[in-house]
């Protein structure tokens, strides 16, 4: 297992990078921005952290605008250390065990966090340090955030601050859990240490969920249910169990050898889990090869006559393999993509779905 900090230095660190009005820049864990080091004493410069090295030089290509440009250079000059939204987490565990960890929040998200979920982080889970994500699954999340405190001391069950390094144009700002509406959450257990607040959280075992049950467990189970192609009803991930939930959980039970009670106890969470893991295991080791040519990559697909409805992100080249999001485009057959850390489409005209 790996060592572990306690959440009270994450968010003491969080808090400061807030206090000092850090920046961002794409692929950053708290550099100096004149030097490229985690040591602020050193004084030399990283070739890659010079004004037109790469992590300067990123934001003067597609899709990035003069603007997030000229933003960068700004926190080059004038912050003490800068971010991106996963560099965070990973730049705080490294000052205090030295150890690099070098990941993206797709991946804290799937192989750090015990206690997860998709949706609104339960009330429960609630504490300094958690982290909330979003993404339209959770092989295609592309921003994390960080809860700090509650909004009203008194109502630790409500709205939450949340801390992140939320872009070029931002910086390190503080936001609110309910403005933000985030797509999943979890206690990034494997770095970090929850101990004090894992004594709050009873029973040890999830509750039992069957028709009547209600509320975000509920929302979860619906949204890994329709992810694994099971029809919740018209309403799809609405937090109410009701018959058609209850026909998906039958369906599912049957087709994993479990009894088809429309219960989801232990076995039938511990088999979703199994599903829901193989699911992401083979949409991570498929990829979206570019063989027509370059091509630019699109944030809607389709065409609406003849012509491409969707905005430029970028450009594709030829021989590219970007990582299949898992979907295509019944209409049109697009292909949708992971883009610099952020959803996007290929016309299959261009591209071809391969195994990695």
């Amino acid at each position: 297992m790996a060592n572990r900090i306690t959440t009270a230095i994450l968010v003491a660190e969080l808090r400061a990078a807030l206090e000092r009005k850090d920046g961002y820049i794409m692929g950053a864990r708290g550099q100096n921005p004149r030097t490229g080091y985690l040591d602020l004493s050193v004084t030399k410069c990283k070739s890659s952290w010079q004004p037109d090295g790469w992590y300067y030089e990123q934001y003067t290509k597609a899709p990035y605008t003069a603007k997030q440009h000229a933003k960068a250079l700004y926190w080059r000059a004038h912050c003490t250390r800068v971010w991106d939204c996963n560099g965070m987490a990973e730049g705080i565990y490294e000052l205090h065990t030295g150890e690099c960890i070098d990941s993206k929040a797709r991946y804290n998200y799937q192989q750090w966090c015990g206690p997860k979920g998709a949706g609104m982080i339960p009330p429960l889970y609630r504490v300094p340090g958690a982290a909330v994500f979003w993404g339209d699954r959770a092989s295609d999340i592309h921003h994390v955030a960080y809860l700090d405190a509650p909004v009203d001391p008194d109502k630790p069950s409500g709205d939450w601050y949340l801390i992140e390094a939320r872009g070029v144009l931002y910086g390190v700002v503080r936001t609110r859990l309910y403005e933000r509406k985030p797509d999943f959450w979890g206690w990034m257990t494997k770095y970090f240490d929850y101990e004090d607040d894992l004594e709050i959280l009873t029973p040890d075992e999830p509750c039992t969920l069957r028709n009547g049950s209600e509320g975000d467990d509920v929302k979860e189970l619906q949204t890994n249910l329709i992810r694994l192609g099971y029809d919740c009803g018209r309403w799809g991930a609405d937090g109410d169990f009701g018959d058609a939930t209850e026909i998906a959980v039958k369906r599912f039970q049957t087709q994993h050898d479990l009894e088809p009670d429309g219960i989801v106890g232990p076995k039938t969470r511990a088999a979703l889990e199994q599903a829901l893991a193989a699911l992401d295991s083979a949409e991570a080791a498929r990829y979206v090869e570019i063989t027509g040519g370059s091509c630019y990559v699109r944030d809607r697909p389709g065409k609406l006559d003849g012509k491409p409805v969707g905005e430029i992100r970028g450009v594709a080249h030829e021989g590219a393999k970007l990582p299949f999001a898992g979907v295509i485009d019944e209409d049109s057959g697009w292909l949708k993509v992971t883009y610099k850390d952020a959803p996007g489409w290929v016309s299959d005209k261009y591209g071809r779905l391969v195994e990695a």
